[in-house]
């Protein structure tokens, strides 16, 4: 296997400027990418930057090196696209553990595209590197993240495990954030096992992001990594609007999710340990995870999706709903029975009479849990009768 040099390259792109640069072009269709180091300075905008980290497409057994792809984005209308190992990859291509760093807070207007290993497509038997991307958000700006490929993965194509970290530090901006293909995962594509994080810095004062462990839509036999997602609100915005989703927005076919762990911020967030959605091949051909959601501090909305899922709330975790308590499965159209559980062990009480004493339907006849004078769980669809010490941990 032919190995490329390693290689640096520095640019620096200025207004109405293109900006266009591959860390190993040439690299054959069994060769191994150098492990370069790729840095740029964005003076001002509208401009456009693409980093490929080796090649515009990886196909036969090539492989991409270990790159190191960094950018300082300023001005105004500046757009960055990162790719960590190419555009396109194919038959048993593999892609190199990457780093990928896009500081742009001082801009305004920018866009950031961020792909781990490929920006529109993995097929064949492709697999992902573990990439660590990181970026810092200016003021109404947009960036799309994702921890393989920045659109699709079909065939037998395998994501990495990634980490996926995104910084909201200017006044307003939105996020979307996928763990595996930003889009849709098809065939018999598997997620990997990753961590995604999106943080609304102390100065923001509004934010809106979407965090998806897996894929926008997952069809065929896909199958979701169990993964961790996190978001964050540092300071006290205005207004926020944050989904976590374990899997995929949409899960169709005989897909499959993972076992994912969601953590919400301390705002109102929802979170679903699936899919928002489901349309199955057959009546239960969609397999749900076996999730862990903690929707922090906030009235959040939460959804557990098909399977048994554990739904965690700490002191202060605000009024929030179960959408799907024990009712996951028939999203899915299955009839399996399913046996969701609440754990309140941080609010101390002594067992599960103390508990149900606090338990009763409200005028809609859902089942509503007084924590605590501010903090409520509300069960959509279930009846205080209907629950026993079965569904808490105490």
């Amino acid at each position: 296997m032919r190995r490329m040099p390693n290689d640096t390259i520095i640019v620096s792109v200025g207004s109405q400027e293109l900006v266009i640069a591959f860390g190993d072009p040439g690299l054959p269709v069994d060769g191994h990418g150098g492990n370069d180091i790729m840095i740029a300075t964005v003076d001002d905008g509208p401009s456009s930057l693409l980093f490929v980290g080796d090649e515009s497409i990886l196909e036969g057994q090539s492989h991409g090196g270990n790159d190191l792809l960094v950018a300082t984005v300023q001005g105004r209308l500046p757009y960055t696209t990162f790719d960590g190992d190419a555009q396109i990859m194919s038959g048993q291509a593999r892609g190199g553990n990457d780093v990928l760093h896009v500081e742009a807070s001082n801009a305004i207007y920018a866009s950031v595209y961020l792909s781990g290993d490929a920006e529109i497509a993995m097929t064949g038997d492709t697999k992902g590197g573990n990439d660590l991307i990181t970026a810092e958000m200016g003021d109404r700006s947009y960036g799309a993240f994702s921890g393989d490929s920045g659109s699709l993965m079909s065939g037998n194509s395998q994501g990495g495990n990634d980490i996926v970290s995104v910084v909201q530090a200017g006044f307003s901006g939105n996020a979307s954030i996928s763990g595996d293909a930003l889009v849709t995962m098809s065939g018999d594509a598997r997620g990997g096992r990753d961590i995604l994080i999106y943080t609304l810095g102390v100065d923001a004062r509004s934010g809106g992001a979407s965090l998806l462990g897996d894929s926008g839509y997952m069809s065929d036999n896909a199958r979701g990594g169990d993964d961790i997602l996190i978001a964050a609100v540092d300071g006290n915005p205005d207004s926020t609007s944050i989904a976590l989703v374990g899997d995929a927005s949409l899960m169709s076919g005989n897909a499959q999710g993972g076992n994912d762990i969601l953590y919400g911020s301390d705002r109102g967030d929802w979170l679903y340990g699936d899919a928002r959605i489901y349309t199955p091949a057959v009546g239960g051909s969609i397999t749900g995870g076996r999730d862990l959601l903690n929707g922090g501090g906030g009235n959040d909305q939460l959804w557990g999706g098909p399977s048994n899922d554990l739904f965690v709330f700490g002191a202060g975790s605000g009024q929030d709903v179960i959408n799907d308590f024990d009712q996951g499965n028939k999203a899915a159209g299955s009839t399996t029975p399913e046996y969701d559980v609440i754990d309140v062990r941080a609010y101390g009480f002594a067992d599960w009479a103390a508990l149900k004493s606090l338990i009763s339907d409200d005028s809609a006849g859902n089942a509503v849990i007084q924590l605590t004078a501010n903090d409520t769980i509300t069960l959509d669809g279930i009846h205080a009768a209907d629950l026993n010490a079965r569904d808490f941990i105490v």
